[in-house]
């Protein structure tokens, strides 16, 4: 599944350093991988940040939700921005991915 959440700016650091804490932990962000980004970019209303991950392990998504939902100003995208920010999201890494191969290809 593909999870995207919101919070305001003002707890970047908190975000920031749930996200890269525990880097070696099978159960962390930084193990999984994720997406943070500023919301205007992603074509969603200013001022906020977006945290993007995705997990099929339901234990794992869980704990994270967790995690996330105890930083203050946590919340889930409604369907729609989802929709915006993960065609944003999915270009830029298909984007990266190309270029990447076209340096080896």
């Amino acid at each position: 599944m593909k999870y995207l959440y919101q919070f305001e700016q003002k707890v970047k650091k908190e975000l920031e350093a749930l996200l890269t804490k525990d880097p070696y932990a099978d159960d962390s962000f930084a193990r999984l991988g994720y997406v943070l980004k500023e919301s205007k970019p992603l074509g969603l209303k200013g001022g906020f940040l977006v945290v993007y991950f995705k997990t099929e392990d339901e234990k794992l998504s869980n704990k994270l939700l967790a995690e996330l939902k105890a930083v203050p100003t946590c919340t889930e995208l409604t369907t729609a921005d989802k929709e915006t920010a993960l065609k944003s999201i999915e270009a830029e890494e298909e984007n990266a991915a190309s270029g990447f191969g076209t340096i080896f290809g």
